[in-house]
């Protein structure tokens, strides 16, 4: 019976190690290399978590002497404005893999979406950025389809509580009545990782 009790006591305590084990995004965000987030150093990442895990706005001044705002940080989410031009969303998958997207904010959004392990070492990963055609439903305007290919500007977004990345084809550089036709023509293309 002691034998038991000890052997259930030990994989509690194993279980109860291997769950505080787990990486949290804050530390990724901390260590992440100076390549990744060149307007912030290193200090600034600290401030920007301490503000935010105290209810306090996460905003800092960069190294070029404009501000970076934290704007949600979860145990396995960030979304970060780096600049008044750019936001970063990264999501924690599966313990192992973090996905990176950073998005250009224009007159269009447009976005780029990269892979890594914790270790913040390069991964490949199986997803190839939709084409301006796959988000067209199969009776699209030829008008505003043949517009949306000529430069196709494509915004990812990650859900913060889901393991889920959506595409969205941007529209913004069409007119008022060809984006009411783009409307029901395109749909956005979520992706689970």
């Amino acid at each position: 019976m002691y034998r038991l009790l000890a052997i259930v006591f030990i994989l509690l305590e194993c279980c109860c190690n291997i769950s505080a084990q787990r990486v949290k995004m804050r530390d990724v965000f901390a260590e992440a290399p100076d390549s990744i987030f060149p307007l912030l150093t290193k200090n600034n990442k600290l401030d920007c978590i301490d503000f935010i895990e105290n209810n306090m706005r996460a905003r800092v001044k960069n190294k070029f002497d404009t501000y970076s705002e934290l704007l949600i940080l979860t145990k396995d989410y960030l979304r970060l404005q780096p600049s008044e031009r750019s936001i970063v969303e990264m999501k924690i998958f599966s313990d192992s893999l973090l996905c990176f997207v950073h998005t250009f904010q224009g007159p269009a959004a447009d976005s780029e979406v990269y892979f890594y392990n914790l270790k913040w070492e390069p991964v490949s990963y199986p997803l190839e950025r939709p084409k301006a055609d796959d988000f067209f439903q199969p009776d699209a305007d030829e008008e505003v389809s043949g517009l949306l290919r000529q430069l196709p500007l494509i915004k990812a977004s990650l859900s913060p509580d889901y393991p889920t990345l959506t595409w969205e084809l941007q529209t913004n550089e069409l007119t008022e009545v060809q984006k009411k036709t783009a409307q029901r023509i395109l749909h956005a293309i979520a992706v689970r990782l």
